[in-house]
């Protein structure tokens, strides 16, 4: 989904927060509201250009299918495209952005726990918010989380002739580990089934 200049502040804003953007110290807080307005705006364009890189949203030169804030920076780029069947259309919208175990502690811990069981080794992982966009307004949902998904895997979690398969971490510590599709050996490419949350986190492991 493209989103116009018009609604860009909006929906940014909605979806990370304004005040998010600029600390709120002595020296901001001494500024003018315009001055502090114009700061905000240029955080949130920076934001926005590097949210819609292509570089973030390909994988060995497959661009995502669908559209978002593709944020991740510990993988080689993440691309998503869903399945005919997926209910995904031209206002899906996706959240993507790196994760770990401060950030999300149960999640991780699960996929610890499946990678140990398979005496696999859990590398980068990333936090995946499916939904749709309608008006500047973002509604998290299932729709368009079924498909293949494709993620490029960083150089410090390459390992010759290693296996490499995700788990995928749904809320209420379900999950369910997918095998990798891909014989580029600077991918991994999955075909995930539709999700059970709006939330998935996705989980790099080899063996």
């Amino acid at each position: 989904m493209k989103i116009t200049k018009y609604l860009k502040y909006v929906v940014i804003a909605g979806l990370i927060g304004a005040l998010a953007f600029v600390p709120v110290t002595e020296a901001v807080a001494a500024t003018s509201a315009e001055e502090r307005q114009a700061e905000i705006e240029k955080q949130i364009e920076a934001f926005y250009e590097e949210a819609t890189a292509p570089a973030n949203r390909s994988v060995e030169g497959n661009i995502s299918t669908v559209g978002g804030f593709f944020t991740a920076k510990d993988v080689q780029g993440v691309a998503l495209a869903p399945s005919a069947d997926s209910n995904a259309d031209s206002n899906s919208f996706v959240k993507v952005s790196d994760t770990d175990k401060k950030k999300s502690s149960a999640a991780v811990g699960v996929a610890n726990n499946v990678a140990t069981a398979l005496s696999a080794t859990v590398g980068p992982c990333i936090n995946v918010t499916y939904g749709k966009m309608w008006q500047g307004i973002y509604t998290p949902m299932t729709d368009g989380s079924k498909g293949l998904m494709s993620i490029g895997i960083p150089a410090n979690f390459k390992s010759a002739n290693a296996q490499y398969s995700i788990i995928a971490v749904y809320d209420g510590g379900l999950y369910k580990v997918y095998p990798n599709l891909s014989t580029n050996p600077n991918c991994i490419t999955v075909d995930l089934d539709q999700a059970s949350s709006a939330n998935v986190m996705y989980a790099l492991i080899k063996k």
